[in-house]
């Protein structure tokens, strides 16, 4: 089996794009959910007059924990969905266009 240039490109440009959407969500996500954390562990702080509790930290380590879970979620949907729904819509255009150009030779 010979794959021409076009696939070969079109495996290239899914890899990028598995590696890099999935590395960028992982970094966005990751960042969010440390900032809930840290905020969880202020407000709980905050409501004890400033004074650090394991009880605190416990509440922020306990969200990352159950939030986890979330991260590879997100980063698996962002960076593997796209992927044949890109190739799904190339080969629809690709067919629509080989119908029309069929459709409007005329014969001879």
């Amino acid at each position: 089996m010979k794959i021409n240039g076009w696939k070969r490109i079109g495996i290239i440009a899914s890899v990028v794009w598995i590696l890099g959407a999935g590395a960028h969500t992982f970094n966005v996500v990751d960042n969010d959910l440390i900032k809930t954390a840290s905020a969880l562990t202020l407000s709980c702080e905050e409501a004890q007059n400033w004074r650090w509790s394991a009880e605190c930290d416990k509440r922020s380590t306990d969200y990352l924990a159950e939030s986890s879970y979330i991260l590879w979620i997100d980063v698996a949907v962002v960076a593997f969905v796209p992927v044949p729904l890109g190739w799904g819509f190339t080969y629809l255009v690709l067919f629509l266009v080989r119908w029309v150009k069929r459709g409007s030779i005329r014969p001879i």
